[in-house]
């Protein structure tokens, strides 16, 4: 074993500059579950110190799997469990393999990182400072990069490295780049040495040093997350019991049904909670809040309520999360002329009832809105779709198909997928042969040449035996998009792969299954310029957006997600019409279906009469390895590099 490990070594010594790649980047990789499950168990062992299993259960999955969707990653925690082990050589061997198997991995940074970690556990100092600089200078995200630049700047700060070895670091890779490293390093030290009192200003005066440097944005976060964030007296209160004051004293009462004690149920509660904290009605007029428990079942949410209807009268109700729940809920309540405010619930339908609205955008809205885009602005004309055979599927394909014909588009291809399938081949073969068959046949071509010569005829080559196995498949170029309406992350990176390895070269559209931080980062290439649309996008640029994702972290000390958003515009849209004067029953509904592009969590609330679901989204790309907001103006760009 040791005779590789130190032919490794000394390539990485003479050549970490610039690696030739051993394999080729773009090597077919496939989704394999097995390989998931096993990198998933490996980082679960990581993570609880259990470093010796990980690093077998990494090792497993790279013998074992070596062509997967997991492989990369599971290079780099093979090495990480090998340095926590302390077994820096082959720790540095397996960074060496991630950079000469997979060279333009986004993992490469962090291998770097490590690479500068090994040397300095080996006491090669300098060697592991140009590797901090190395990830400074990279494409690397800014905690990355904050890590390396503290590294280097206390390395400074300790006096491991000289002034030389800092203007040797400078020539290599940037004055300014080493400079504000080590700035930062040194303005992290009242930190490190546990006077938390005294870190604010050294950070301050590196802001005034480098007002437009690439730690700006961390730095100057942190220090705002101090100065607003709240301090509460005692702590935030986390169980029903004591979440509400006595809701028979408000002047308005509204109740709300959900799962309470699952997550998503938690984080619907604290949503409604925030939005109220944050716009109180006018004149000293309150909203009480009567919360019950459906348990996600829907017998018991209409139970629930009826307790509150009972108990305390209220002008409406906002729930529950799973449409399962919800349109039993609509169809009992909305005879009762008591509106039901849906926040999280997506199926289409729930609207239709007229005291009912929904907050969250259905799969037919969906549809009709990449329609939309792809017909009337990226003008594509020839497209298909491939959906799962359910509800979801069905209503997605169906409103896109309808909508995009009306626009002049046509649908030339149709299929379906069982939910749980991993093999889509027979799918594929269709898609293929519909695109295939828009081609102009060779009999036709031959006619017209044939026209264009006035009538002369020429003799075409005798035909050549060909090797079969030598023949590539024809790639399909005639179909401008394709649909790939899966609802969840996991279809998607099981989809895609086979989108490429089938040769159909369309534009590729999605649904709210797309928008997933997992389909960006295991996705790859596969996912690259496709566009699709979201209810939600918590990295908005919108102030109302970002303005809820701050509040709601320092509020609860976690981070937001669709089900707090969704819930934070329920709770609004109902405070809005109550301010509008919606003080009964009959004249809330009137204002709620009158509300009209209201900033919320999520975007913008707007209903209308006769149409009482919420369908304003986000059109969104992958692009350069994140999920971005794509302008209503601009095509995603044709070449786009991570």
């Amino acid at each position: 074993m040791k005779t590789p490990i130190t032919k490794i070594l000394l390539c990485l010594t003479l050549t970490m500059g610039s690696i030739v790649p051993a394999m080729a980047q773009d090597a077919t990789v496939t989704f394999s579950q097995d390989a998931e499950s096993l990198f998933q168990r490996s980082l679960a062992r990581y993570i609880q110190a259990n470093y010796v299993a990980a690093r077998d259960g990494f090792v497993e999955l790279i013998e074992e799997h070596p062509r997967n969707q997991r492989i990369s990653a599971a290079r780099l925690m093979l090495g990480k469990s090998y340095y926590k082990l302390r077994e820096y050589n082959f720790a540095l061997a397996a960074a060496i393999e991630l950079y000469e198997t997979f060279p333009y991995s986004r993992y490469l940074p962090e291998a770097d990182l490590l690479v500068g970690d090994c040397y300095f556990r080996q006491g090669q100092t300098y060697s592991a400072a140009a590797q901090y600089a190395r990830v400074l200078a990279a494409k690397a995200g800014t905690p990355l990069k904050a890590r390396a630049a503290d590294r280097l700047g206390q390395m400074y700060g300790a006096e491991k490295l000289t002034d030389r070895d800092l203007d040797r670091l400078r020539a290599d890779f940037g004055r300014s780049i080493v400079d504000e490293a080590v700035a930062f390093g040194q303005a992290r030290w009242p930190e490190k040495l546990s006077k938390p009192e005294e870190a604010d200003k050294p950070l301050a005066m590196f802001l005034e040093r480098f007002p437009n440097g690439y730690l700006e944005p961390l730095v100057r976060r942190r220090l705002l997350s101090r100065t607003r964030a709240p301090q509460p007296k005692e702590e935030a209160p986390t169980t029903l019991a004591v979440v509400e004051e006595d809701p028979t004293k408000a002047t308005y009462r509204i109740g709300i049904v959900a799962p309470m004690e699952s997550p998503a149920g938690k984080s619907l509660r604290d949503g409604i909670l925030l939005a109220r904290e944050r716009f109180p009605l006018p004149e000293g007029e309150t909203i009480g809040l009567i919360f019950e428990d459906s348990e996600g079942s829907p017998i018991r949410a209409v139970k629930a309520a009826e307790r509150i209807i009972e108990n305390y009268d209220v002008l409406a109700i906002i729930g529950a999360l799973r449409s399962e729940e919800t349109l039993p809920l609509a169809a009992h309540l909305s005879p009762q002329n008591i509106p039901l405010i849906a926040p999280t619930a997506s199926e289409d339908e729930i609207a239709s009832l007229p005291y009912v609205f929904q907050m969250n955008a259905t799969p037919g809205a969906q549809g009709r809105r990449i329609a939309d885009y792809a017909v009337r602005e990226m003008e594509l004309r020839t497209l298909g779709t491939l959906s799962s055979r359910d509800k979801y599927g069905d209503r997605l394909a169906r409103e896109f198909t309808a909508r995009a014909e009306e626009l002049g588009g046509e649908v030339v291809v149709q299929e379906w997928y069982e939910p749980g399938a991993t093999d889509y081949r027979g799918q594929f073969n269709r898609i293929r042969d519909a695109g295939l068959a828009l081609i102009m046949p060779d009999l036709v071509e031959t006619t017209i040449d044939s026209l264009i010569r006035n009538g002369i005829h020429v003799e075409p080559p005798p035909t050549v035996p060909v090797d079969p196995d030598t023949v590539k498949p024809e790639p399909v170029e005639t179909l401008d998009g394709l649909l790939v309406g899966a609802s969840t992350y996991e279809d998607v990176l099981l989809i895609t792969p086979q989108v490429a390895s089938s040769l159909i070269k369309a534009q590729l559209l999605g649904s709210d299954g797309w928008n997933y931080p997992e389909v960006v980062e295991d996705g790859g290439r596969y996912v690259r310029n496709a566009i699709f649309v979201a209810k939600y996008n918590e990295r908005s640029d919108l102030e109302s957006v970002q303005e809820f994702v701050n509040l709601y972290r320092g509020r609860f000390g976690r981070d937001q997600d669709i089900a707090s958003a969704l819930g934070h515009d329920a709770m609004l849209a109902v405070r809005e019409a109550i301010a509008a004067g919606g003080k009964e029953r009959h004249s809330l509904q009137e204002k709620l279906q009158s509300l009209t592009d209201v900033p919320g969590a999520t975007g913008r609330i707007t209903f209308r009469p006769g149409d009482r679901e919420n369908a304003w989204m986000y059109l969104l790309s992958i692009r350069r390895g994140r999920i971005q907001t794509l302008s209503f103006d601009s095509a995603p760009e044709t070449q786009d590099l991570e």
